[in-house]
């Protein structure tokens, strides 16, 4: 566990402290506030966050691979890679610090928009766990979107593709549920299964599946337990 930590930590202040970080803070906070202000106090329609966090669903399909695509590929540009496999932490402890990493600086872009929930419950007056259920499924779901970036990462041999192979895979199960309908009733039960955002709707509606956790939580733990074989076996090669 001390190996996690100290790789998140390291990780984390690499996010934190550079310039592309607070830069995808900041455009995170302004972009969400606009948001908020133009489509969540809207005349005739009941208040809640669903829109919000509807919309910043969409960013962090963009944030999330952002944070990700650098996790290994970057190691491996800089030559530091291989100093990191010979550190005392696993494969499965280096992966996971690193996920841990960018999870911290995920849940600080969540924070960001509290202040948008807080004015919206004293001016609109929602439901509070509507509000909660919402926040726990964009959280799951910046998960999901982090641990496949960073199987993205161990695959890709440069940022860019790392970041173009995570977004692009997402795009293409949105895109596969759409045209579900043609392939059949099992393929559409799949598709219609595998793809995240129609989960997300529960959660921003205060409605908390356990199918839902567990599928959010499966998903995150099955690609990261697949970048951690793939760097065993690239190791032992």
């Amino acid at each position: 566990m001390t190996g996690v930590l100290t790789i998140a930590n390291r990780d984390f202040r690499a996010l934190f402290l550079s310039p592309a970080g607070y830069i995808v803070a900041a455009l995170f906070a302004l972009i969400s506030g606009i948001v908020f202000t133009r489509q969540v106090f809207l005349p005739g329609q009941p208040a809640t966050m669903s829109t919000l966090l509807d919309f910043d669903a969409v960013l962090l399909l963009f944030i999330c691979p952002a944070l990700t695509m650098r996790s290994i590929c970057e190691e491996r540009k800089q030559g530091t890679w291989e100093l990191l496999v010979a550190s005392p932490p696993g494969m499965g402890s280096i992966v996971f610090g690193k996920f841990l990493a960018c999870f911290c600086f995920l849940l600080i872009l969540l924070i960001l928009t509290v202040p948008c929930a807080v004015l919206l419950e004293i001016y609109g007056r929602p439901d509070p766990g509507e509000i909660l259920s919402g926040y726990l499924g964009i959280g799951l779901m910046g998960s999901l979107y982090l641990a496949s970036g960073i199987l993205a990462s161990t695959i890709a041999g440069s940022q860019t593709i790392a970041f173009l192979l995570t977004v692009f895979f997402w795009i293409l199960v949105g895109l596969a549920k759409a045209g579900a309908s043609v392939l059949g009733d099992r393929a559409a039960d799949v598709l219609f299964a595998s793809e995240p955002y129609g989960r997300l709707q529960d959660f921003t509606t205060g409605l908390i599946d356990t199918a839902n956790i567990i599928y959010f939580l499966c998903g995150i733990g099955m690609f990261l337990l697949i970048a951690s074989g793939l760097l065993e076996l690239g190791r032992r090669r």
